[in-house]
């Protein structure tokens, strides 16, 4: 069974001073799709990797000490490519 969930990230520039104080210039946000796999069969192949024109940046499989018909049982997690969106559209915004 798969659970798709969303990983957000504000991009911001570093802090500079302002009035005496510092401030942080904010600029969009990223937002992530990432899928964690409870058990699989099935891992990402190196052409899925954005490196080589795929979609995804990271993913991540531990083994299970069983088989299912015969082929080892996975669980893990993958990162899709970020896209941008707008900082209001984050969630607690």
């Amino acid at each position: 069974m798969a659970f798709t969930s969303y990983i957000y990230r504000l991009r911001s520039s570093g802090p500079f001073p302002v009035a005496g104080g510092l401030t942080i210039h904010t600029f969009m946000a990223e937002k992530s799709e990432v899928t964690s796999h409870e058990a699989t069969t099935t891992l990402l192949s190196s052409s899925d990797m954005a490196l080589w024109g795929g979609e995804y940046v990271s993913a991540s499989y531990n083994a299970h000490p069983f088989t299912l018909g015969g082929e080892i049982v996975f669980s893990g997690q993958e990162i899709k490519k970020p896209i941008y969106i707008d900082e209001d559209s984050m969630p607690g915004t």
